[in-house]
This record gives C-alpha cells, sequence and structure tokens, in this order.
C-alpha cells in the first residue's frame, strides 16, 4: 500500500458526497487522512488500483454489499455499558417511572424504547438492564426494546452478546455478576436479557422507513448527530418527533443539543443530565 496513491481532493469529494447521499453522515475536509485510512484498506482488500476507481465500484448498484462495508468503516464504533452514567440513572430513576405511569394512564400494555444507534449492543442491553430493576414498577406492562445500527457487522456482533472487560468499564458490579457468565476471558450477556432486544440495520436516514418504529415511548439517539449536518438533524429529529408517543423522551448525548435544530421538545433537567420531552 506504501506504493499507491494518496487520495486527492477530487476523489475525497466523490466518495464524501456519495456517503452524504447513501447516509446523510457529512465529513468535513479535515477528514481527508480518516478517509484515505479507512478507504484504502478496502482498495487492498479488493485489489483495486486507484481511489477513482473505488468510488465508481461503490456507485455501481450491483456492489451494494461493498457500499455496507464502507459505512461500516466509516463509522465509530466507540461505545461502553452504562454509558455516561448520569443519564442512564436519570433514565432508570426519573423517566422510565413516568413512562410507566404515562403508559398506564393511556390503558396501554407496553413500552417501546428504541436505541437507534446501538452499535455493539452496550446501550440497549444497559437499558434493559435498568427496567429489569424496576420490574415492580412494570406489572402489567411488557417492555419490548428495539436496537438498530448503520453497520451490519457491528450488528452482528450485538447479537452475540459477548464482550470484553474494556466493555464494562462503567458497568456497576452487581449488573456485571447477575447478568454476564464469564467465557474463555470474555463476558457473555444472559439470554434473559437478549430476549428483550430486537436488533435490526436501519439507515437514519431512510425517513419513510421511520413507521417500524412509531409509537415509542423512548428514543435515544446519543453521540450520533455529530456525523450530520443541519438539514439532516432537523430530518432526522423530526422523525423521532413523529415516532415518540405524547409525553415520551428523547435522550441525545450530553455534549449534544437541539438547539437550533427543533422547537418540538421541552428540555428537562436532571441530576447532571438532560432529556427532551414529547409535550
Amino acid at each position: 500500500m506504501n506504493n499507491r496513491e494518496k487520495l486527492n481532493k477530487e476523489d475525497f469529494k466523490a466518495l464524501r458526497e456519495f456517503i452524504y447521499k447513501q447516509s446523510g453522515m457529512f465529513f468535513s475536509d479535515a477528514k481527508l487522512y480518516f478517509i484515505e485510512n479507512r478507504v484504502s484498506k478496502r482498495l487492498e482488500a479488493l485489489n483495486c488500483p486507484s481511489y477513482k476507481l473505488y468510488v465508481r465500484h461503490i456507485q455501481n448498484p450491483a456492489n451494494k454489499k461493498e457500499l455496507l462495508t464502507l459505512l461500516d468503516r466509516v463509522t465509530t464504533n466507540e461505545t461502553s455499558f452504562y454509558r455516561n452514567p448520569p443519564q442512564i440513572d436519570a433514565f432508570k430513576n426519573t423517566i422510565l417511572p413516568k413512562l410507566v405511569t404515562a403508559a398506564k394512564a393511556a390503558g396501554r400494555s407496553q413500552l417501546k424504547i428504541w436505541s437507534s444507534a446501538c452499535s455493539s449492543g452496550e446501550e440497549p442491553l444497559t437499558l434493559a438492564m435498568v427496567i429489569k430493576e424496576k420490574q415492580h414498577l412494570l406489572r402489567g406492562l411488557n417492555v419490548r426494546i428495539y436496537a438498530s445500527d448503520i453497520s451490519s457487522d457491528i450488528l452482528e456482533k450485538a447479537k452475540k452478546g459477548i464482550y470484553s472487560e474494556y466493555s464494562m468499564r462503567n458497568l456497576p458490579e452487581l449488573y456485571k455478576k447477575k447478568w454476564f457468565k464469564m467465557r474463555g476471558g470474555s463476558y457473555e450477556i444472559e439470554r434473559e436479557l437478549k430476549s428483550m432486544i430486537h436488533y435490526e440495520r436501519f439507515n437514519l436516514v431512510d425517513y419513510p422507513g421511520y413507521y417500524k418504529y412509531k409509537g415509542m415511548d423512548a428514543i435515544f439517539c446519543r453521540n450520533v448527530l455529530i456525523y450530520f449536518d443541519l438539514a439532516v438533524k432537523r430530518s432526522i429529529i423530526e422523525s423521532f418527533h413523529k415516532s415518540i408517543n405524547k409525553n415520551g423522551y428523547l435522550i441525545i448525548g450530553h455534549a449534544e443539543s437541539l438547539h437550533n435544530i427543533s422547537k418540538d421538545f421541552k428540555i428537562e433537567h436532571f441530576s447532571r443530565a438532560i432529556g427532551y420531552l414529547k409535550a
């Protein structure tokens, strides 16, 4: 690969535009070397001699599998169990009880939670753990957790439910002991939790596809909006708003905000965390 050409600005812009059209993810000029590093490995794997030919390759509808592989490679999947504890605690102690009360008042028998960028499954499994801890509140209610991601490879990892010690770095010891068993130096999640979660590949810019997620009580979309430009952010948040039940919640990353994106949610402050209520 040392002798292969560098990614020039013209080919970078062609790649960037195609990725944007297919996924809504936008990469600034500062990401040229990041994209070069990720895509160069695909050129090697395919024995493709140039970035220009690679762009033509992925633009061919017959090569959709390679497009999905590319999207896997340019997506950052950094995550962990109990990531940003104040947000998880706010969900467990305040938001979840409110959702239960609202569902019962409306005569519904099910709570629906969506982890919309679930990566390798740590987030939806964390939600399942805290929901199980509050089982006494849920009498008469089923809970269904939907978990989606744009990356097919990372979803396969999520479905296996096997994790490293590093993934567990924020997880309270009580949960670790209760919900995991050791398997060859790794941690395997108990089936009881896995059965609560429905995994599916989903592209957040597939706006017609949101019909599958209608009637959600809470949607988690943490640390994802940074990938999108303002127009795409607004479209995604509008789609979330349509998908959430009245008095449901949207939870985004602790450093993210809906300022200048949407006025359709009411901000609520918790202990060291915020949430967005569909009023």
